[in-house]
């Protein structure tokens, strides 16, 4: 597939380029990052996105490495990378992410991403096919995996970014408390106006311990961001802000109700989200 300022080839990948993948990879902060991780990388389109996004600004002193436990879909993603403008910052690696802990990465990556499989094993019907299967399922890659590895991996101020079916919220809140993370920014997606939303766009953190500086969860919690400026950040930032609900917030805490973010796929905010990639 191909995007404005590279290629995708998913040929040999279980998963193949989807729109799940494309927003986590339009959405993560990952602006002025220095190391980056991409765990379950397929074909390498995040990693992709995200050194698009890092190289935006003219700096090339970020790294983003790629790792996926099947062989065939890493060495895909390798050759992606080398054919991309970026191919001195990119690295793919056929490593489970037991094999990468176990090389000694503690407190290395700034931000890590993962679209990991959404089938919890021994609880969903799992569709046919080996290596889609594999690829869909958490038997290999739980969000308990990922999240104890972020822990690990996470630079004391760093950030784990997923996209998740919202089905899996409390899947991904017991996960989070197991592993002393917290949530601190989310937008939910849903594929048209009148549908609930599908899925939940996230990123966590090391546990702070003051629930003054957290992003509300749910509607009921009248915590919201506190906005770094007293000028409301620009669309697109506000749009990647998590908090965006179709008009300009006010400054800090003013908006004790505000909508959550929730983005419509093909609505005029997700064009704009993702418009630096699409042809």
């Amino acid at each position: 597939m191909r995007f404005k300022q590279f290629s995708v080839d998913d040929s040999r990948c279980a998963m193949k380029v989807g729109t799940d993948g494309i927003l986590l990879g339009a959405w993560v902060s990952c602006e002025g990052a220095g190391k980056l991780l991409d765990i379950g990388t397929g074909s390498g389109l995040i990693a992709l996105m995200a050194a698009q996004r890092c190289a935006a600004g003219g700096d090339r002193r970020f790294h983003i490495t790629a790792i996926d436990i099947d062989a065939a879909a890493a060495g895909q993603a390798a050759e992606n990378f080398a054919a991309s403008p970026w191919a001195g910052q990119l690295t793919a690696l056929p490593l489970s992410l037991d094999a990468f802990l176990a090389e000694g990465h503690d407190g290395e990556f700034d931000v890590i991403v993962s679209n990991p499989p959404y089938y919890i094993t021994g609880k969903s019907i799992i569709p046919a096919g080996e290596a889609r299967s594999a690829a869909r399922r958490d038997a290999d890659l739980s969000l308990d995996d990922i999240l104890r590895a972020a822990a690990v991996l996470l630079a004391p101020q760093g950030r784990l970014a997923l996209i998740l079916p919202t089905a899996r919220e409390a899947d991904l809140l017991a996960a989070c408390a197991a592993a002393g993370m917290e949530p601190v920014r989310r937008c939910l997606v849903r594929t048209t106006p009148r549908k609930a939303p599908s899925r939940l766009l996230v990123e966590v953190g090391r546990m702070q311990g003051d629930p003054s500086e957290s992003v509300s969860w749910g509607r009921s919690d009248e915590t919201v961001r506190t906005y770094p400026a007293n000028q409301p950040p620009s669309y697109l930032q506000w749009c990647r802000s998590g908090t965006f609900d179709g008009t300009y917030p006010k400054v800090g805490r003013d908006l004790p109700h505000q909508e959550e973010a929730c983005l419509t796929i093909g609505s005029p905010e997700f064009k704009i989200l993702t418009g630096d990639f699409y042809l």
